[in-house]
C-alpha cells in the first residue's frame, strides 16, 4: 500500500555539516515559517511560508534524499521554527522509521504541545534561550506586546524538557544593544541550570542578512567579550558543558 503523501514547506537541504549535530556529520533540513520577528534574525528568508526561497515538497522526497546521502550519520531539522508546521511531526516520524539517522531539531520552544509530541522521535534537542523570561524576551523576539504569551509558552516547553533525559543544548546570542551584559547572561544561565540542559552555547551575533537592516550596521561582539560572558555562565553551570562560537575561532569550550 502506497504511503500517503504529506506536503511540507521547506527551503532545501544542506547535504553535510560538521557543526549542526555534535560529533556527527549531518544533513540539515530547513523548514519555513516562524512565529517570531527577531530584528537581528539572519534567517529572514525563512520567516514566512510564501518566501521566494520556500516551496512545497513531499516528505517522501526529503526521506529519499537523506537515504541516498551515504556521508551522513545524523539529520538536523531547523528553520525558521520547524514545529510551526503540523506536518513536521510526520517528517520526524518518517525519518526515524525509514532511516537509521540520529535526529535533532532546533526549536524556539513556542509550541509546547508539538514539542511534547516530537520528543519521542528525537535523539538531541537544541533551543535558543533568547533572554531572561520577562519583557526582554518579547523585545528580543521582535514582539514586545506579546511577551507574556511568549514567555508562558517557553516556560511550558521548559517544564516538558526538564523531564526529557536525552542530550539538550541551549543557546544564547550576544546582541549589541539587546543582550550583552553579565547580569543578563547570569540570569539566562539560571534557566539553563533549572531545565537541566547538558550544553550551553553563547553565540556571536553576525550583522548579515538581518530582518531589521539597522542591525547590519552593528558590530559583532568581540570574542573576548563572549569568553568573559561564558566564564560568568560557567560559574552558574559547573556541571554543564559551556562553549562559545565565533567567526574567528569556531567552537571553544570554556572550562
Amino acid at each position: 500500500m502506497e504511503q500517503e503523501m504529506t506536503e511540507i514547506i521547506y527551503a532545501g537541504i544542506v547535504d553535510n555539516s560538521t557543526i549542526d549535530y555534535p560529533g556527527k556529520v549531518a544533513a540539515v533540513v530547513y523548514l519555513c515559517g516562524c512565529p517570531y520577528r527577531c530584528p537581528w534574525c539572519q534567517n529572514r528568508d525563512l520567516l514566512t511560508m510564501n518566501s521566494p526561497n520556500c516551496r512545497k515538497t513531499d516528505t517522501r522526497e526529503i526521506i529519499k534524499e537523506l537515504r541516498e546521502n551515504y556521508l551522513i550519520e545524523a539529520v538536523c531539522v531547523t528553520g525558521g521554527e520547524p514545529l510551526m508546521q503540523e506536518e513536521t511531526l510526520d517528517l520526524l516520524k518518517e525519518i526515524k522509521k525509514e532511516t537509521r539517522l540520529l535526529l535533532k531539531i532546533d526549536s524556539n520552544c513556542y509550541y509546547p504541545r508539538k514539542l511534547r509530541e516530537a520528543l519521542p522521535y528525537l535523539d538531541y534537542f537544541t533551543t535558543d534561550i533568547k533572554a531572561p523570561l520577562d519583557q526582554r524576551y518579547g523585545k528580543i523576539a521582535g514582539l514586545p506586546d506579546r511577551w507574556k504569551k511568549i514567555v508562558s509558552r517557553v516556560r511550558e516547553s521548559h517544564r516538558i524538557l526538564r523531564d526529557w533525559d536525552n542530550p539538550k543544548e541551549a543557546r544564547t546570542t550576544i546582541i549589541p544593544g539587546l543582550l550583552e551584559k553579565k547580569k543578563e547572561v547570569r540570569e539566562t544561565a539560571e534557566i539553563v541550570k533549572k531545565v537541566g540542559f547538558t550544553e550551553y552555547t553563547i553565540q556571536q551575533f553576525r550583522p548579515e542578512n538581518t530582518l531589521d537592516p539597522e542591525y547590519e550596521k552593528k558590530q559583532s561582539p568581540p570574542r573576548e567579550l563572549l569568553q568573559e560572558l561564558a566564564r560568568e555562565a560557567k560559574k552558574k553551570l559547573p556541571n554543564t558543558r559551556v562553549q562559545i562560537v565565533t567567526l574567528e575561532e569556531g567552537f571553544e569550550e570554556i572550562k
